[in-house]
């Protein structure tokens, strides 16, 4: 925008031309006074802003410096030991990053907002528009005043004019000393802003700017182990597109074969559930009550070794509480002698509790017995006690009124 210039000639003058001028500058003198405040709240806004991304910015750091990619196997490759401490080294990046962003940004919040107020908005901008305009406006409306009232004074009456020719005189001159004042205050106030303001603003901007040049040499200095990076991802991502592809395969097999999980030449394991006391208030009439309780159960043909785990939601100490014994011999339940289905009877070496299971389906309860070389059937008659099993095999065992096994650690 281009203003007509005040010249000092004018303000002797002090026509309605120059009054207009006058008001076009004092209006863009308003509006620029605006504009710098909006600018300051902005630039405030911008820092405080900066100052909340770079705390995000750390926390993002921090969770990723926090998080562990497992490995599973046995060993680390160097492409998973690459992979797997990537994280630590973005997070390391983006502090680094930040530290520069906030080694720019403190000075900035410090001087730049407050040098802006102070030089102009207040120094300059607000001096002119409010100090030199009243002094400018008080000497002009006194000086009017006086004029009119000199040019009403009657010749008819004996005054003394060169008396009130002086005193205008000296509110004129004081008028015009004020008129020039303003205008060279306006004229420098337009022109420190070409240099002042503009000044403190590309020091901010440079200041700003110099932030993502250190960020663009941090970047190059990182891509290296970025690009080793991608690469390392990019042959783990084919690497698992191949494993997917071999899975899938193995799967089919798998459903094709009817494999069960827990059977093998050497070994059967599964779950299965064991038929034990359970205490009853004795307001009922029985000592005991019958429950079945769930366990996971292997049994090697080698070492005759039977273990029993309880199933509990608690895996850990499930596993710390597991119970192993000698097998002995093992026979299956005869479907009349017992309300259950699939039922098998187990016997150890170090004791004569018998011990009655109950197989998830007729499959399984055949793949336990085979395991187990059980291939008689155990004739089972009602005692008096509904928890116990008295019953006469008729090729080698007989037990009478036995108390169920209660494994404990």
């Amino acid at each position: 925008m281009v203003l007509k210039p005040l010249e000092f000639s004018h303000c002797i003058t002090d026509s309605p031309w120059f009054r207009q001028s006058l008001r076009e500058h004092e209006q863009t003198l308003e509006d620029a006074n605006k504009n710098i405040k909006n600018i300051e709240n902005h630039c405030r806004e911008l820092l405080s802003c900066t100052k909340k991304l770079s705390q995000a910015q750390r926390s993002f750091a921090k969770s990723l410096s926090e998080f562990d990619i497992e490995t599973v196997g046995t060993n680390q490759t160097d492409d998973e030991r690459v992979i797997g401490t990537c994280l630590k080294e973005f997070a390391k990046l983006i502090n680094q990053v930040e530290e520069e962003r906030m080694k720019n940004a403190e000075p900035s919040r410090r001087a730049v907002p407050g040098a802006f107020e102070k030089k102009f908005r207040t120094e300059a901008l607000g001096k002119t528009l409010n100090e030199e305009k009243r002094k400018y406006e008080k000497e002009s409306s006194k000086f009017y005043s006086s004029l009119e009232k000199h040019l009403h004074l009657s010749t008819l009456r004996k005054n003394d004019f060169r008396e009130a020719d002086a005193n205008l005189d000296i509110q004129q001159y004081n008028f015009w000393n004020a008129s020039l004042q303003y205008v060279s205050e306006i004229q420098s106030v337009q022109e420190r802003m070409k240099f002042e303001f503009v000044e403190t603003l590309s020091s901010f901007l440079y200041s700003w700017l110099t932030f993502y040049h250190v960020g663009h040499v941090i970047h190059e200095d990182f891509k290296p182990f970025l690009d080793n990076v991608q690469v390392k991802v990019q042959k783990t991502r084919e690497s698992y597109q191949a494993t997917i592809a071999e899975a899938e395969g193995l799967k089919e097999k798998i459903l094709k074969s009817h494999a069960k999980s827990g059977s093998s030449a050497t070994m059967k394991q599964g779950y299965v559930y064991l038929q034990e006391k359970s205490k009853i208030p004795k307001t009922i009439g029985r000592d005991v009550l019958v429950k079945w309780t769930k366990y996971y159960c292997v049994f090697s043909k080698e070492t005759r070794l039977f273990t029993m785990i309880a199933a509990k939601t608690d895996t850990k100490n499930a596993l710390g509480q597991s119970v192993s014994f000698k097998f002995k011999e093992c026979a299956k339940r005869s479907s009349d002698s017992i309300d259950k289905r699939f039922c098998f009877d187990v016997v150890a070496e170090e004791r004569s509790d018998v011990m009655t299971f109950q197989a998830l389906s007729e499959e399984d309860l055949r793949e336990w017995v085979d395991a187990m070389d059980g291939g008689k059937t155990s004739v089972f008659s009602t005692a008096r006690n509904p928890s116990c099993s008295s019953y006469q095999q008729t090729h080698r065992f007989h037990y009478s009124m036995c108390p169920l096994f209660t494994p404990h650690s």
